[in-house]
């Protein structure tokens, strides 16, 4: 016989005190028929919720005859607990309900289930031999695409396990989204862990698989762990914090937001992260929704953003950084970081990052270098710097760490870090300021000048009738030297450390000094060191400017300078790049590859010229000659020059600001060097087929030598100018003349360095019809290597 409920009723009182817990007692074991009386659905499938009406994320699965329930929007308890729920009411009112229910003869209870002989692992298993990998209906229209385990009728098998890694069920997800837990499931503390982070310093656990899946895409650092439902979420969070008690655990909360009713995710969420010191990342939105939803609707960069930026402790705390000042200022020690590091997010530590250097940091777009303003200049950091000083920070903090957390740290922060501007190139940096060209003011450093170099000096006004002879005669004395006392050439060297000075690689020029030893070459260099500064100058080869892996080595300094260079002979592709402005490419190891433009100055000191096979007019363009031909006798050469000339620099550098006020004018100095005697002789010296065209004279029209080609006979070099070309490679004991393609590429470059004009033309009559006519004639000084007895003088 069932029970039966008497109650009698005593002046105003309803029931007895105990009434609802008596109730409550004998209704167990009966809740399935008590429901069904209420009409109140009982399906152990997931369902729609009698209590606040959400879809698929009811069920009721009377655990231990109490007729329990659980509802992913609305909570979970006992069957009293949802009949309130349903019915709006008190326990009081719900206990009446129930006991009328039971007033009537009750069916015998089920005899409890017994435990289920099949071992869950095993019966999963023979789930999984089942399954073929696939892609999930349910998931692509979750806007994921992710193999798993797929059954024959379309649904995905979700393998659960507990924290000692044992199988202890699986879930079923169909097609249309319904979910159930494979039959002797247990779910408490079970959980499917979908994305294993390089180390498990960071542990993101979110409700459903849809939820997790969509985390991984923007938090791939994270070890990101499903956790089935937000009932689960809880134990499965211990779980974790036994395992890793050093770990930040963050729940990704599902945000069910629903005027006047409770938000079942958040506070599930609040409460898992409250037990576990954790952090909780809620999706803003001002309708219901999980972070699937928010990846879905902004994407993943966007979704990342947000996510981190919502992350919050339930109790409210917030990232407080103490920075502790010690003796000498710029060092900083971190006194106490709230909440700990191994608490934080990689954003958070980022933050601490950056803190740490006051906010004075910003990032190269090209490069993805970051730079820290000092009070003078920009200066690189290496991704390995900052993450030597992220590891000094939590040695500080006495916090156990890992190298993923530090490089986390870093790479997050700097995704949010300003990007560089440009440096103005009116500005000239000093140590205790900026000189602006443009007005002939001198002012203090400001960080938005995005300056990459200043000099080691600090400006100063000149002394009084201040010249170099009287205030720097040692730098006086070398430069009337170097130059042979010619006062226009002396000029042109003074423009030569301007551009130095000035840094004005945007001029598209490079400077070459050659000549013999002893005759001030090396001290040129020095001095262009000391205008640059030491830290912003950089020794390289010309090898180095053409491969990428070298040129990685030269980014970032103002000064390149290629030392003592032995007879260089090339295309020279690499120098005309960085010279003429144009991006190159760079290959530093452990590094992605990128492409920058080098804002370097490029010197090149040698004892004999270099040799370029390119005379398309790129390499000549850019090419200052300067040829210091009066060597020092050995007793008079002072070892000390270079220190003396130091000494004498803050003189030299007003100088140069004062005699080029007019920036235009040291660079068309520089172009009058280029074109000077002694360049168009060192050019002769190097290149045969210049050399070979100072013998030749341009005519206004195409009336001159016939151009010919190697196998025209008789040979008359006299008649033909290839011919004449062949034979000037032979007198001078030249081999590998170019080939008669080549000859007619390269001679319009060469001839331009006399300022003349190559050209030719096809003959459309008389006897040479059909041949190419140029407009150049042999001048008279070919007789030194070109006998006259050579070819036919009368033009046959």
């Amino acid at each position: 016989m069932s029970p039966k409920i008497v109650y009698r009723k005593r002046g105003r009182l309803t029931v007895q005190n105990d009434f609802v817990s008596d109730v409550r007692s004998k209704a167990n074991g009966y809740w399935p028929s008590i429901l069904e009386r209420l009409a109140i659905p009982t399906n152990r499938g997931e369902g729609p919720c009698p209590a606040c009406g959400g879809k698929t994320r009811y069920r009721f699965d009377n655990k231990d005859n109490r007729g329990t329930y659980f509802c992913s929007h609305c909570g979970a308890g006992t069957g009293l607990d949802l009949v309130m729920k349903v019915n709006q009411c008190g326990a009081r009112e719900a206990a009446e309900l129930v006991a009328e229910a039971m007033a009537l003869p009750m069916p015998e209870p089920e005899p409890a289930r017994e435990k289920p002989q099949t071992d869950i692992a095993g019966k999963v298993a023979a789930l999984a031999a089942k399954a073929s990998p696939g892609q999930s209906a349910y998931l692509t229209s979750k806007g994921l695409q992710c193999p798993f385990p797929m059954l024959s009728d379309g649904s995905l098998l979700l393998v659960l396990k507990n924290g000692a890694g044992a199988t202890t069920g699986a879930q079923v997800i169909k097609p249309d989204g319904s979910k159930r837990l494979v039959a002797g499931t247990v779910k408490k503390g079970s959980f499917c862990v979908v994305n294993t982070g390089e180390t498990p310093e960071t542990m993101i656990i979110a409700e459903g698989l849809a939820t997790a899946l969509s985390v991984q895409q923007f938090r791939p650092d994270a070890t990101i762990i499903a956790a089935i439902d937000a009932g689960n979420l809880l134990p499965v969070a211990q779980v974790m914090r036994q395992r890793y008690p050093d770990a930040q655990i963050i729940i990704a909360a599902d945000n069910d937001i629903k005027p006047g009713e409770p938000n079942t995710g958040k506070s599930a969420a609040e409460k898992s992260a409250k037990a576990v010191s954790g952090w909780v990342a809620l999706p803003q939105s001002e309708e219901k929704a999980d972070w699937n939803d928010f990846h879905q609707q902004h994407g993943p960069e966007a979704a990342a953003a947000a996510f981190n930026d919502s992350m919050y402790q339930p109790e409210g705390e917030k990232v407080v950084v103490k920075l502790k000042a010690i003796d000498g200022g710029k060092e900083n020690q971190h006194e106490a970081v709230t909440p700990a590091l191994n608490q934080m997010g990689a954003s958070q530590r980022g933050e601490v990052l950056l803190a740490h250097y006051d906010g004075d940091l910003a990032i190269h777009a090209d490069s993805d270098t970051v730079h820290h303003y000092n009070g003078v200049v920009w200066v690189p950091l290496t991704d390995k710097e900052l993450q030597r000083e992220m590891a000094q920070i939590y040695i500080d903090a006495e916090v156990a760490y890992s190298q993923n957390a530090i490089k986390s740290a870093v790479d997050t922060m700097k995704l949010g870090l300003p990007v560089m501007g440009t440096t103005a190139r009116n500005l000239i940096g000093f140590s205790n300021g900026v000189f602006d060209t443009r007005s002939g003011q001198f002012r203090p450093h400001n960080r938005k000048d995005w300056l990459l170099v200043a000099s080691d000096l600090p400006f100063s006004e000149p002394a009084e009738g201040e010249t170099l002879v009287t205030h720097a005669p040692n730098f006086w004395k070398w430069l009337r030297r170097s130059v042979a006392d010619n006062d226009r050439k002396a000029d042109r060297v003074l423009s030569a450390l301007f551009m130095v000075l000035a840094n004005r690689y945007d001029w598209q020029l490079f400077l070459e000094v050659t000549g013999p030893g002893g005759s001030g070459k090396s001290v040129m260099a020095e001095i262009c060191t000391m205008l640059a500064g030491k830290a912003n100058t950089v020794s390289a080869s010309m090898a180095a400017l053409e491969n990428p892996r070298e040129r990685a080595l030269v980014v970032g300094y103002s000064l390149i300078i290629m030392p003592d260079m032995t007879r260089y002979a090339g295309d020279g592709a690499g120098i005309k790049a960085i010279t003429g402005g144009d991006k190159v490419a760079i290959d530093p190891k452990h590094k992605a590859p990128y492409s920058t433009r080098i804002p370097a100055v490029v010197l090149a000191v040698n004892n004999n010229a270099m040799t370029f096979s390119d005379r398309s007019g790129g390499i000549s363009r850019r090419r200052v000659i300067f040829n210091f031909t009066e060597v020092v006798p050995e007793n008079e050469r002072d070892p000390m020059l270079a220190e003396k000339i130091e000494g004498e620099l803050a003189v030299i550098i007003r100088h140069l600001l004062v005699r080029f006020a007019s920036q235009n004018e040291a660079k068309q100095l520089l172009h009058e060097q280029q074109k000077s005697e002694e360049a168009l002789a060192i050019k002769r010296e190097g290149d045969s087929l210049v050399d070979f065209c100072g013998y030749l004279m341009a005519l206004v029209e195409c009336e001159g030598m016939i151009v010919g080609n190697a196998e025209m006979v008789p040979f008359s070099p006299r008649r033909y100018l290839y011919h004449s070309y062949l034979a000037y490679m032979s007198a001078h004991g030249l081999g590998k003349p170019v080939s008669l393609t080549r000859f007619g590429t390269d001679m319009p470059g060469a001839m331009s360095e006399y300022g003349k004009e190559y050209k030719r033309k096809q003959c459309t009559r008389g006897p040479d019809k059909g041949r190419t006519i140029s407009n150049v004639l042999l001048g008279e000084d070919v007789d030194g290597w070109l006998p006259a007895a050579t070819g036919n003088n009368n033009g046959e």
